[in-house]
């Protein structure tokens, strides 16, 4: 499950969506300008120096993309659906359609992105000692740089990965190994969540002593000891929440008196008929019960509103192949992932739409559940992301 949100798609590799948070153009940013002000030779042009840092900088992103495209592809082979690869402030995360079955396919996954790292650091290495032996001085003196670099960046990638903490790598293989024996995952979750908190408050610590001993580079300790400290508590809440959502049915939640839009409709019809009378923000497009797409409130923002009584909303849709959908019989704890790009997800059985899901209805039943089962109002509890 992933955690990461607010990202735009750059790409597909292999069928899984390459998506950028905004956090990680911010590290793009530096790692450059780290790269070309303090690494690169001071003898190259401020030219060559800001082309050959903004160069290597997208290879190390292209190592993370590696890293976690190994991650996806273990998953992959071991039945799971992986949505898409998120880059962002921290590297990035593979987004999974439902967690690992057992305790065997979460170690093997945990452990292929930083084999990766180390396997692509390999690389540079040797990579560096061909072109140092095969190339022209000058030339040589060009490439050096940059695979020195992308050998030690991947090497510290895996290293750092591998910290017993979630939601780190290293905190998976914790889990798995917690898991195995104890035979509970959310147990074990919980475990490698509060290690992952104590490695952030570890790094934490090192960053604020790193800032006393006159050293501003500390700040990067704390940033990076704060967003581990977050994502760890995130982690915990999910597996509350999924452990809340288990067992439970889509059926048992669903909404079989579906609202639906008809293609030929303007987008203002869709807003005055449905949306507004109905309270809803989402509504399915539908040819009798043949599903055709789905139009949301980003679908809405991204057309001006002046035009909305001469556009036709399947002009706006979200064609039925790029629409989540689940069916009746779908563990609850399975769909929610869904949620992460709509608010609604159709359900559909035999390729007819039978009914809706929405995302109140599952985070109202989730905070009931949660509320029974701690026997304090779970106010709090959302949806993960």
């Amino acid at each position: 499950m992933g955690i990461v949100s607010g990202s735009l798609r750059i790409a597909r590799i292999a069928g899984i969506e390459i998506r950028v948070h905004v956090s990680w153009l911010l590290i793009f940013a530096l790692v450059t300008y780290s790269l070309a002000s303090a690494v690169l030779p001071a003898s190259w042009s401020a030219e060559k120096q800001l082309a050959i840092a903004a160069l290597a900088a997208l290879l190390f992103f292209a190592s993370i993309v590696a890293h976690e495209l190994a991650h996806s592809l273990v998953a992959r082979l071991a039945g799971l659906s992986v949505s898409s690869i998120t880059l962002f402030l921290l590297g990035g995360v593979a987004n999974l359609r439902q967690e690992p079955p057992g305790a065997r396919v979460e170690l093997v996954m945990a452990i292929a992105g930083p084999l990766t790292s180390f396997a692509i650091a390999g690389l540079a290495w040797g990579a560096g000692l061909a072109a140092g032996a095969a190339l022209d001085p000058a030339y040589a003196g060009t490439v050096t740089p940059i695979t020195d670099y992308l050998t030690t960046v991947n090497v510290v990638v895996g290293i750092f990965n591998l910290l017993p903490g979630f939601p780190l790598d290293g905190g998976r293989v914790l889990r798995a190994i917690v898991w195995a024996v104890r035979g509970e995952r959310a147990r074990a979750t919980e475990i490698a969540a509060r290690a992952g908190q104590v490695v952030a408050v570890g790094i934490g610590l090192v960053g604020g002593l790193v800032i006393l001993i006159g050293d501003i580079g500390g700040l990067w300790y704390l940033v990076i000891a704060y967003f581990l400290y977050e994502m760890a508590g995130a982690s915990l809440e999910q597996e509350r929440i999924l452990v809340a959502a288990r067992g439970a049915r889509v059926r048992q939640l669903m909404t079989t008196d579906v609202i639906v839009a008809r293609e030929g409709m303007s987008v203002a019809s869709v807003v005055d008929e449905l949306m507004l009378p109905y309270g809803v923000e989402a509504v399915p497009v539908a040819d009798g019960r043949t599903l055709r797409g789905l139009v949301t409130m980003r679908e809405l923002r991204a057309t001006p509103r002046a035009s909305w009584p001469a556009v036709d909303v399947a002009r706006i849709m979200r064609r039925a192949g790029d629409v989540p959908t689940a069916d009746p019989d779908d563990d609850l704890a399975g769909v929610l992932e869904r949620f992460e790009t709509t608010p609604l997800v159709p359900v559909v059985r035999d390729g007819e739409l039978v009914g809706t899901l929405s995302a109140a209805s599952v985070t109202a039943y989730v905070r009931t559940r949660l509320t029974l089962d701690t026997g304090t109002l779970a106010s709090g509890s959302t949806l993960p992301r």
